[in-house]
């Protein structure tokens, strides 16, 4: 579109540019964070108090919408677009490759359900064992992963690999963790210092050293998420409380996992070997 018709591609910009900064809302919600020390800030403060003070809008100006208790009406229009011309699906992108990407994801959790902190210890549980194992040593991937975040996250969960010469073997490893978690379950109730280890390893996550810029970050994030002391203090209770139980419980949502669906960059070979395996995708070509 912008190559065949840049007036309607840059009149939309200048719209979205209008709304941005219009007068009378542009300040509404709008933060700075600086992370620094008191002797730094005390000095920089003439410069980012002018700053602050050339920025474009009414300081007193009309006041948009609370997001922690109103959902924007532009998202809950791009939800029902999306819901009506971008449904799920599996999709595969054809690149000149001799390597595959291959992506699996599916929500867990509902939107507003608590999400227990042991998923941190399960989820990482799978990401330097299981999945390591099987996609990276045995599938002879350059790496393989899954992510998921229970303080900070969606619910979803998302399984990925990278420069992987496996496409629908990748595959079935993904769709076979539940079983395979629910095996690590009971070796774990066996074996306390192994749920130990997996439990520590959780925590030094939540531990590790931090730059000056981390910090701040972790702060910000923190404070746009409402976090409290007594939450944090929670959730890390919940990690070192983790029980082998909670690994079955995982699985058992792994295996109702809602919403699925894989999107995959590979070569034309192999989704055409994938679609023989029955893993047939949306394919487009790409390049």
């Amino acid at each position: 579109e912008a190559e065949e018709d840049w007036d309607s591609v840059l009149a939309k910009l200048q719209k979205m540019r209008a709304a941005i900064l219009n007068k009378s809302t542009c300040r509404s919600g709008m933060m700075l964070d600086i992370t620094a020390d008191a002797a730094v800030m005390e000095t920089i403060k003439p410069s980012v108090d002018a700053f602050l003070g050339a920025l474009p809008g009414d300081a007193d100006g009309e006041k948009l919408a609370d997001p922690y208790n109103t959902e924007h009406p532009w998202i809950t229009k791009a939800k029902s677009e999306m819901t009506e011309m971008a449904p799920l699906k599996d999709e595969g992108f054809v690149v000149p490759t001799q390597v595959s990407y291959v992506g699996k994801g599916g929500r867990l959790y509902e939107e507003g359900e608590q999400i227990p902190g042991s998923t941190a210890v399960v989820s990482r549980y799978l990401r330097t064992g299981y999945l390591w194992d099987h996609v990276r040593v045995i599938g002879g991937a350059y790496g393989g992963f899954c992510t998921f975040n229970p303080m900070e996250g969606d619910g979803v969960f998302t399984y990925l690999s990278y420069r992987d010469p496996n496409l629908d073997k990748t595959l079935d490893v993904y769709d076979a963790t539940a079983d395979a978690l629910l095996e690590a379950a009971e070796e774990l109730e066996k074996n306390p210092d192994a749920l130990a280890t997996a439990i520590i390893g959780a925590v030094g996550d939540l531990d590790g050293a931090l730059s000056a810029q981390q910090k701040g970050s972790k702060a910000f994030n923190r404070w746009l998420l409402r976090q409290t002391p007594e939450e944090r203090q929670e959730y890390r209770d919940q990690i070192l409380n983790t029980k082998a139980s909670d690994f079955k419980d995982f699985a058992m949502r792994l295996k109702q996992l809602k919403d699925p669906s894989v999107a995959c960059v590979s070569s034309k070979a192999a989704f055409e070997a994938a679609a023989k395996a029955g893993k047939v995708m949306d394919v487009k070509t790409v390049v």
